[in-house]
Protein backbone atom coordinates (compact mmCIF):
# COMPACT_ATOMS: atom_id res chain seq x y z
CA UNK A 1 0.00 0.00 0.00
CA UNK A 2 1.67 3.57 -0.94
CA UNK A 3 1.72 5.73 1.94
CA UNK A 4 -0.05 9.06 1.51
CA UNK A 5 1.97 12.19 1.76
CA UNK A 6 2.76 14.05 4.55
CA UNK A 7 1.58 17.42 4.69
CA UNK A 8 5.07 18.82 4.51
CA UNK A 9 5.32 17.26 0.87
CA UNK A 10 1.84 18.25 0.14
CA UNK A 11 3.07 22.04 0.22
CA UNK A 12 6.61 21.41 -1.20
CA UNK A 13 4.57 19.94 -3.89
CA UNK A 14 2.16 22.92 -4.35
CA UNK A 15 4.87 25.48 -4.61
CA UNK A 16 7.23 23.22 -7.06
CA UNK A 17 3.94 23.20 -9.35
CA UNK A 18 3.32 26.99 -8.88
CA UNK A 19 6.75 27.88 -9.90
CA UNK A 20 8.36 24.47 -11.85
CA UNK A 21 11.38 26.32 -13.07
CA UNK A 22 12.62 26.93 -9.49
CA UNK A 23 11.24 23.25 -8.38
CA UNK A 24 14.83 21.84 -7.49
CA UNK A 25 15.32 25.17 -5.47
CA UNK A 26 12.93 25.31 -3.43
CA UNK A 27 13.39 21.55 -2.69
CA UNK A 28 16.93 22.04 -1.93
CA UNK A 29 15.92 24.88 0.21
CA UNK A 30 13.15 22.55 2.09
CA UNK A 31 16.13 19.80 2.80
CA UNK A 32 18.26 22.58 4.54
CA UNK A 33 16.20 24.07 6.52
CA UNK A 34 14.22 20.85 7.73
CA UNK A 35 11.19 22.89 9.66
CA UNK A 36 7.56 20.95 9.45
CA UNK A 37 4.69 21.80 7.94
CA UNK A 38 2.15 21.77 11.24
CA UNK A 39 -2.73 21.92 9.69
CA UNK A 40 -3.52 23.12 12.82
CA UNK A 41 -7.52 22.39 14.43
CA UNK A 42 -9.08 24.90 12.67
CA UNK A 43 -10.31 27.76 14.90
CA UNK A 44 -11.89 31.57 14.50
CA UNK A 45 -9.45 33.79 12.88
CA UNK A 46 -6.56 32.99 10.48
CA UNK A 47 -3.78 30.61 10.93
CA UNK A 48 -1.07 31.11 9.14
CA UNK A 49 2.36 31.70 10.52
CA UNK A 50 5.95 30.46 11.00
CA UNK A 51 9.12 30.33 13.16
CA UNK A 52 12.42 28.52 12.89
CA UNK A 53 11.43 25.67 12.72
CA UNK A 54 7.82 25.14 11.51
CA UNK A 55 4.67 27.00 9.29
CA UNK A 56 1.88 26.45 11.05
CA UNK A 57 -1.72 27.05 9.17
CA UNK A 58 -5.37 25.08 9.07
CA UNK A 59 -7.53 24.06 6.48
CA UNK A 60 -10.05 26.73 7.20
CA UNK A 61 -7.41 29.45 6.31
CA UNK A 62 -6.98 27.39 2.79
CA UNK A 63 -10.70 27.56 1.99
CA UNK A 64 -10.75 31.14 3.08
CA UNK A 65 -7.79 31.42 0.06
CA UNK A 66 -9.81 29.74 -2.31
CA UNK A 67 -13.57 31.22 -1.52
CA UNK A 68 -12.02 35.35 -1.45
CA UNK A 69 -9.57 34.48 -4.79
CA UNK A 70 -13.12 32.50 -6.53
CA UNK A 71 -15.30 35.92 -5.61
CA UNK A 72 -12.41 38.55 -6.03
CA UNK A 73 -11.58 37.11 -9.72
CA UNK A 74 -15.67 38.64 -10.51
CA UNK A 75 -13.78 42.13 -9.66
CA UNK A 76 -13.32 42.21 -13.72
CA UNK A 77 -17.15 41.86 -14.39
CA UNK A 78 -18.57 43.87 -11.66
CA UNK A 79 -15.87 47.14 -12.48
CA UNK A 80 -14.28 46.72 -16.36
CA UNK A 81 -16.78 48.12 -17.94
CA UNK A 82 -16.83 51.50 -16.10
CA UNK A 83 -12.94 50.80 -16.20
CA UNK A 84 -13.46 50.94 -19.96
CA UNK A 85 -15.04 53.79 -20.28
CA UNK A 86 -13.03 56.26 -17.52
CA UNK A 87 -9.68 55.10 -19.18
CA UNK A 88 -10.78 55.66 -23.34
CA UNK A 89 -13.03 59.11 -22.42
CA UNK A 90 -10.97 60.81 -19.37
CA UNK A 91 -14.13 60.51 -17.35
CA UNK A 92 -13.92 60.50 -13.67
CA UNK A 93 -14.02 56.38 -12.47
CA UNK A 94 -16.47 57.57 -9.86
CA UNK A 95 -18.49 59.34 -12.61
CA UNK A 96 -18.25 56.26 -14.86
CA UNK A 97 -19.35 54.22 -12.46
CA UNK A 98 -22.75 55.92 -11.88
CA UNK A 99 -22.85 56.13 -15.73
CA UNK A 100 -22.89 51.93 -15.65
CA UNK A 101 -26.40 50.97 -15.52
CA UNK A 102 -26.15 47.32 -15.08
CA UNK A 103 -23.21 47.62 -12.12
CA UNK A 104 -25.59 47.73 -9.32
CA UNK A 105 -26.80 44.04 -9.11
CA UNK A 106 -22.89 42.77 -10.04
CA UNK A 107 -21.74 45.03 -7.86
CA UNK A 108 -24.43 43.55 -4.91
CA UNK A 109 -24.09 39.83 -5.63
CA UNK A 110 -19.91 40.54 -5.77
CA UNK A 111 -20.48 42.22 -2.32
CA UNK A 112 -21.91 39.06 -1.01
CA UNK A 113 -19.85 36.56 -2.13
CA UNK A 114 -16.73 38.59 -0.52
CA UNK A 115 -19.23 38.92 2.71
CA UNK A 116 -19.42 35.21 2.59
CA UNK A 117 -15.50 34.89 2.40
CA UNK A 118 -14.91 37.50 5.28
CA UNK A 119 -17.34 35.75 7.39
CA UNK A 120 -15.18 32.69 7.04
CA UNK A 121 -12.37 34.75 9.40
CA UNK A 122 -15.10 35.07 12.80
CA UNK A 123 -16.09 31.51 12.07
CA UNK A 124 -14.27 28.60 13.74
CA UNK A 125 -14.62 26.01 10.54
CA UNK A 126 -15.50 26.48 7.53
CA UNK A 127 -19.04 24.44 7.65
CA UNK A 128 -20.24 27.31 9.83
CA UNK A 129 -20.78 29.62 6.70
CA UNK A 130 -23.12 29.82 3.72
CA UNK A 131 -20.99 28.50 1.06
CA UNK A 132 -22.18 30.85 -2.19
CA UNK A 133 -23.90 28.56 -4.69
CA UNK A 134 -21.65 29.88 -7.61
CA UNK A 135 -18.72 28.86 -6.01
CA UNK A 136 -17.31 25.27 -6.34
CA UNK A 137 -15.78 23.86 -3.46
CA UNK A 138 -11.99 23.46 -2.98
CA UNK A 139 -10.82 20.44 -5.11
CA UNK A 140 -7.02 19.83 -5.91
CA UNK A 141 -8.67 18.36 -9.55
CA UNK A 142 -8.59 21.36 -11.94
CA UNK A 143 -10.10 19.38 -14.62
CA UNK A 144 -13.13 18.23 -12.76
CA UNK A 145 -14.55 21.83 -12.65
CA UNK A 146 -15.05 21.93 -15.89
CA UNK A 147 -15.97 25.59 -16.37
CA UNK A 148 -13.26 27.60 -17.89
CA UNK A 149 -13.41 30.64 -15.64
CA UNK A 150 -13.23 28.47 -12.75
CA UNK A 151 -9.81 26.99 -14.18
CA UNK A 152 -8.73 30.38 -14.47
CA UNK A 153 -9.48 31.01 -10.84
CA UNK A 154 -8.10 27.57 -9.59
CA UNK A 155 -4.83 28.96 -11.21
CA UNK A 156 -5.13 32.13 -9.77
CA UNK A 157 -5.32 30.64 -5.90
CA UNK A 158 -2.78 28.13 -6.54
CA UNK A 159 -0.67 30.80 -6.74
CA UNK A 160 -1.83 32.89 -4.39
CA UNK A 161 -1.77 30.58 -1.92
CA UNK A 162 2.04 30.24 -2.83
CA UNK A 163 3.37 33.36 -2.19
CA UNK A 164 1.86 33.36 1.22
CA UNK A 165 3.57 29.82 1.70
CA UNK A 166 6.70 31.35 0.38
CA UNK A 167 6.34 34.51 2.48
CA UNK A 168 6.27 32.03 5.93
CA UNK A 169 9.11 29.86 4.47
CA UNK A 170 11.11 33.14 4.24
CA UNK A 171 10.01 33.95 7.84
CA UNK A 172 11.49 30.02 8.86
CA UNK A 173 15.00 30.87 6.87
CA UNK A 174 15.16 34.47 8.85
CA UNK A 175 14.13 32.90 12.26
CA UNK A 176 16.55 29.95 11.48
CA UNK A 177 19.46 31.64 10.26
CA UNK A 178 19.50 34.62 12.93
CA UNK A 179 19.15 37.00 10.29
CA UNK A 180 15.38 38.76 10.43
CA UNK A 181 15.43 42.61 10.10
CA UNK A 182 15.43 44.98 13.16
CA UNK A 183 11.85 45.05 13.17
CA UNK A 184 8.55 43.18 12.47
CA UNK A 185 7.28 45.41 9.83
CA UNK A 186 10.30 45.19 7.88
CA UNK A 187 10.36 41.62 7.83
CA UNK A 188 6.97 41.38 6.73
CA UNK A 189 8.01 43.54 3.42
CA UNK A 190 10.99 41.55 2.90
CA UNK A 191 9.19 38.19 3.17
CA UNK A 192 6.93 39.63 0.76
CA UNK A 193 9.55 41.23 -1.39
CA UNK A 194 11.23 37.73 -1.42
CA UNK A 195 7.99 35.48 -2.28
CA UNK A 196 7.42 38.24 -5.17
CA UNK A 197 10.70 37.72 -6.51
CA UNK A 198 10.87 33.59 -6.18
CA UNK A 199 7.46 33.52 -8.24
CA UNK A 200 8.16 36.06 -10.92
CA UNK A 201 11.43 35.96 -11.89
CA UNK A 202 13.60 33.29 -14.00
CA UNK A 203 10.90 33.13 -16.18
CA UNK A 204 12.05 33.56 -19.30
CA UNK A 205 14.38 30.68 -19.38
CA UNK A 206 11.29 28.83 -18.23
CA UNK A 207 9.08 30.06 -21.21
CA UNK A 208 11.62 29.28 -23.75
CA UNK A 209 12.27 25.83 -22.32
CA UNK A 210 8.27 24.55 -22.60
CA UNK A 211 7.62 26.66 -25.62
CA UNK A 212 5.52 29.21 -23.63
CA UNK A 213 4.83 33.05 -24.19
CA UNK A 214 7.18 35.02 -21.85
CA UNK A 215 4.18 37.88 -21.59
CA UNK A 216 1.57 35.64 -20.45
CA UNK A 217 3.40 33.28 -18.27
CA UNK A 218 4.88 36.89 -16.56
CA UNK A 219 1.27 38.09 -16.16
CA UNK A 220 -0.17 35.15 -14.92
CA UNK A 221 2.52 35.01 -12.19
CA UNK A 222 1.89 38.52 -11.71
CA UNK A 223 -1.92 38.38 -11.63
CA UNK A 224 -1.46 35.70 -8.94
CA UNK A 225 0.48 37.79 -6.72
CA UNK A 226 -1.72 40.66 -7.23
CA UNK A 227 -4.83 38.47 -6.15
CA UNK A 228 -2.47 37.43 -2.64
CA UNK A 229 -2.25 40.91 -2.30
CA UNK A 230 -5.57 41.42 -2.10
CA UNK A 231 -5.96 38.32 0.08
CA UNK A 232 -3.60 39.34 3.11
CA UNK A 233 -5.24 42.65 2.71
CA UNK A 234 -8.90 41.09 3.90
CA UNK A 235 -6.59 38.68 6.38
CA UNK A 236 -4.79 41.86 7.87
CA UNK A 237 -7.03 43.12 10.85
CA UNK A 238 -8.48 46.27 9.93
CA UNK A 239 -6.76 48.27 12.81
CA UNK A 240 -3.46 47.25 12.04
CA UNK A 241 -3.70 48.70 8.24
CA UNK A 242 -2.15 51.76 9.05
CA UNK A 243 0.78 49.89 10.53
CA UNK A 244 1.82 48.77 14.05
CA UNK A 245 4.33 47.22 16.05
CA UNK A 246 4.01 44.07 14.02
CA UNK A 247 2.75 44.86 10.41
CA UNK A 248 3.96 47.65 8.11
CA UNK A 249 0.80 49.86 6.42
CA UNK A 250 -1.28 47.45 4.29
CA UNK A 251 -0.32 50.11 1.67
CA UNK A 252 3.29 49.48 1.60
CA UNK A 253 2.27 45.65 1.37
CA UNK A 254 0.15 46.32 -1.75
CA UNK A 255 2.95 48.39 -3.32
CA UNK A 256 5.58 45.76 -2.40
CA UNK A 257 3.57 42.76 -4.54
CA UNK A 258 1.58 44.97 -6.81
CA UNK A 259 3.60 48.09 -7.92
CA UNK A 260 6.79 48.43 -10.34
CA UNK A 261 5.63 45.45 -12.91
CA UNK A 262 6.83 45.96 -16.21
CA UNK A 263 4.45 44.55 -17.91
CA UNK A 264 2.82 45.64 -21.57
CA UNK A 265 0.13 48.57 -20.98
CA UNK A 266 -2.46 46.50 -22.55
CA UNK A 267 -1.72 43.31 -20.52
CA UNK A 268 -4.79 41.81 -18.46
CA UNK A 269 -3.07 41.98 -15.30
CA UNK A 270 -3.63 46.00 -15.40
CA UNK A 271 -7.58 46.02 -16.03
CA UNK A 272 -7.88 43.00 -13.45
CA UNK A 273 -5.66 44.31 -10.82
CA UNK A 274 -7.13 48.15 -11.36
CA UNK A 275 -10.48 45.73 -10.79
CA UNK A 276 -9.52 44.73 -7.75
CA UNK A 277 -8.04 48.23 -6.33
CA UNK A 278 -11.32 49.52 -7.10
CA UNK A 279 -13.28 47.14 -5.55
CA UNK A 280 -11.32 47.45 -2.05
CA UNK A 281 -11.72 51.23 -2.47
CA UNK A 282 -15.28 50.56 -2.83
CA UNK A 283 -15.66 48.80 0.13
CA UNK A 284 -13.75 51.30 2.34
CA UNK A 285 -15.96 54.07 0.78
CA UNK A 286 -12.89 55.97 -0.30
CA UNK A 287 -13.18 58.61 -3.26
CA UNK A 288 -12.87 57.27 -6.76
CA UNK A 289 -12.46 60.94 -8.42
CA UNK A 290 -9.73 59.89 -10.30
CA UNK A 291 -8.97 60.57 -14.09
CA UNK A 292 -6.33 57.63 -15.89
CA UNK A 293 -5.68 57.26 -19.96
CA UNK A 294 -5.02 53.45 -19.32
CA UNK A 295 -5.22 50.82 -16.92
CA UNK A 296 -1.70 50.98 -15.88
CA UNK A 297 -1.84 54.58 -14.73
CA UNK A 298 -5.21 53.25 -13.06
CA UNK A 299 -3.50 50.55 -10.76
CA UNK A 300 -0.61 53.19 -10.01
CA UNK A 301 -3.21 56.05 -8.83
CA UNK A 302 -4.85 53.98 -7.01
CA UNK A 303 -2.46 52.11 -5.12
CA UNK A 304 -0.63 55.74 -4.35
CA UNK A 305 -4.54 56.60 -2.80
CA UNK A 306 -3.89 53.74 -0.23
CA UNK A 307 -1.37 55.93 1.61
Amino acid sequence: MTAEPSDRTIILHLLRGAVPERGDEISALWSQYGHAVEVAASTTGVTMNADATRIRLDTKTIDFFWLLGFSAWRAIEVYSPALVLATVTGMPLDQALGVDAERGQYEFDYRQRIASAQSLIAAEQTADIAWPTDVPGPTPDRASLGDVQHMVAFDLVALALAFALLHEFRHVMFCADNSAPATLPEEEIACDTWAREFITSGLAAYAKTHGHNYAQVQQKRAMGTALAAVIIHAMTPTHAHWGNRQYPPIAERLTAMIGGYSLPAGSSFWLFTACLLIALMRQENRPLDVVANSNQEMVEILLDRFR
